[in-house]
C-alpha cells in the first residue's frame, strides 16, 4: 500500500502497477499541464469525495472508475471494498479514444484482486 494523497474525504492509494505506469506515462507526455490537470482532479476527488463532471470521472463498470484529464491521460481505479474512504488507483494510461479498452478494465480488475488480498 502506497498513499499518494490524503484528502478531507478520501485517501488515494496506488498499486505497484500504478507507480510503474505513471513513470512510463510521464516520459510519453510532453505537456506538464496534462500531468498537472490529472493531479488536481485526483486531489479534488480526495478532498470533496467526488468529481461532478462525467468528463472528469466516469464509472466504467464492475466498480472500476476513470479519472480523466482532457489530454487523454487516465487513472483507473476503484473504491476499496473494506475501507470506503479509500480510492485505489490501479494504473495510468494515455489514450486517444473515449471508450474503455477491455484490456484496461481487466488490468484494473486483476490489480484489485491482487491488492485486496
Amino acid at each position: 500500500m502506497t498513499i499518494l494523497y490524503e484528502g478531507t474525504k478520501l485517501t488515494i492509494e496506488v498499486t505497484k502497477d500504478a507507480l510503474q505506469s505513471k513513470h512510463e506515462i510521464s516520459s510519453q507526455v510532453n505537456n506538464t499541464a496534462c500531468l498537472t490537470q490529472l493531479w488536481k482532479l485526483t486531489q479534488r476527488l480526495a478532498d470533496t469525495g467526488r468529481l461532478s463532471s462525467p468528463d472528469q470521472f466516469r464509472h466504467e463498470g464492475e466498480q472500476i472508475y476513470a479519472i480523466k484529464a482532457r489530454c487523454g491521460l487516465r487513472a483507473y481505479g476503484w473504491y476499496h471494498s473494506q475501507r470506503r474512504n479509500v480510492f485505489v488507483i490501479s494504473h495510468y494510461i494515455l489514450k486517444k479514444k473515449e471508450k474503455l479498452d477491455p484490456r484496461d478494465k481487466q488490468r484494473a480488475i486483476k490489480n484489485r484482486l491482487t491488492y485486496e488480498l
